[in-house]
């Protein structure tokens, strides 16, 4: 949406969603373990006040005390740990609706804000607090999550990869300076990111993989929770690589493919042997679906309008960095790179010389347009529009 200062000013959101109030979590989530410990970790320890966490999807209500019983899903990291104790878990149906509400989960935010606005229940999301509570409160920069693409190469070419890398006429691995340069750009003007991403193409393919992981624990593990590699599990690494990850708090996300394409089970399955071995953190998704984000090269040529509701109901958790731009849509980073869509100077910020409250206005998606263009060829995030995998979804898809 486009800014304005007597709606959106962080003074007023913070007068009406101030840090000595109670409040609900609506979204029992990885999302919600992720904000907690951030906000824990950044403001104080139980300095965002829980009243309890709702759900649609548990059974009766619980007491957590535990911050990882509240998501299946959630993967920790670092040392940290909150001492959070005696959370209570409950149905939706238990919910009264007096009290004032934080949705903490993307996949399921726009199912909440439809239930929430038909009982008038006053809301915002958890990335609105966790962008500008620690800003205004401590001074501090939060980014939620930053992805960073480090290789335009791949050994699969899945036809609905959401970093179109079928559409690539010469994949390159990214320079390892140019990396190193965007991260320490990155580092100087956030203080926290809760999650850091490196994605490809197959990041285990790029020949300087170990420095850049070495380089990021060295200058700049302090400033995020988790670190993680998203790998299709096909490429074993080599040994120092394999030493480093175990003795670091990496964590691998594995997109297992091997159900649907055999021919790789027994490449994958040696992989994750290997990080058995080394006792590597790692979680395996058995991907049988890609979610179907569209076609770079197709434009919806949707009305101003309808594009801005598009974008602000999109639930795209990760940002962008590349080449010193902040981008908005880490899917729009990668389309932009196979020179098939346009860059726009309204769908990034440069990370030089721009003020931390600025920085965190377009991480909430105030943009120029009140949209990023390229909202006009995507479906979204979390839209339920899936595709099965198969050999026959490989390469660049049918028009």
């Amino acid at each position: 949406m486009i800014y304005n200062s007597e709606l959106h000013n962080f003074k007023q959101f913070i007068s009406n969603w101030d840090i000595e109030t109670e409040y609900v979590l609506f979204g029992a989530s990885k999302e919600c373990v992720q904000f907690i410990r951030s906000m824990d970790f950044l403001l104080g320890s139980g300095r965002l006040k829980i009243k309890y966490i709702v759900d649609h999807d548990v059974k009766s209500s619980t007491i957590i005390n535990n911050l990882n019983e509240i998501s299946s899903y959630y993967r920790e990291s670092k040392q940290y740990k909150s001492d959070r104790k005696n959370i209570k878990l409950i149905h939706i149906d238990e919910f009264n609706g007096n009290e004032k509400v934080i949705i903490t989960t993307d996949e399921y935010r726009q199912r909440y804000i439809k239930y929430l606005d038909e009982r008038n229940v006053t809301h915002t999301t958890y990335k609105h607090i966790a962008g500008i509570w620690p800003l205004m409160y401590k001074n501090l920069v939060h980014i939620f999550q930053t992805d960073v693409l480090v290789t335009e190469r791949c050994n699969l070419a899945c036809s609905h990869c959401n970093m179109f890398i079928p559409h690539y006429d010469n994949p390159n691995h990214r320079n390892l300076s140019t990396i190193i340069t965007d991260i320490d750009s990155y580092f100087k003007v956030v203080d926290f990111v809760s999650v850091f991403h490196l994605v490809g193409g197959e990041p285990f393919l790029h020949p300087d993989i170990e420095n850049i992981i070495q380089h990021i624990l060295l200058n700049h593990i302090d400033k995020l929770d988790k670190l993680i590699i998203t790998t299709n599990g096909t490429v074993t690494p080599k040994e120092s690589i394999l030493q480093l990850l175990k003795d670091s708090d990496v964590i691998l996300s594995i997109s297992d493919y091997s159900d649907k394409l055999p021919k790789l089970k027994n490449k994958v399955m040696r992989t994750i042997e290997e990080y058995k071995n080394y006792e590597i953190k790692h979680y395996v998704r058995n991907e049988i679906e890609w979610y179907d984000f569209g076609d770079l090269r197709v434009k919806k040529n949707l009305e101003i309008d309808k594009l801005i509701k598009h974008f602000d109901s999109c639930t795209a958790p990760f940002r962008g960095l590349n080449d010193g731009k902040f981008y908005y849509c880490h899917l729009n980073t990668s389309a932009v790179r196979t020179n098939l869509f346009p860059l726009s100077d309204n769908d990034y910020v440069s990370l030089n010389n721009i003020s931390n409250e600025d920085l965190i206005k377009f991480d909430l998606g105030y943009t120029d347009l009140g949209y990023i263009t390229f909202c006009d060829n995507c479906n979204g995030c979390n839209t339920g529009i899936k595709v099965p995998v198969s050999y026959e979804k490989q390469g660049i898809r049918e028009l």
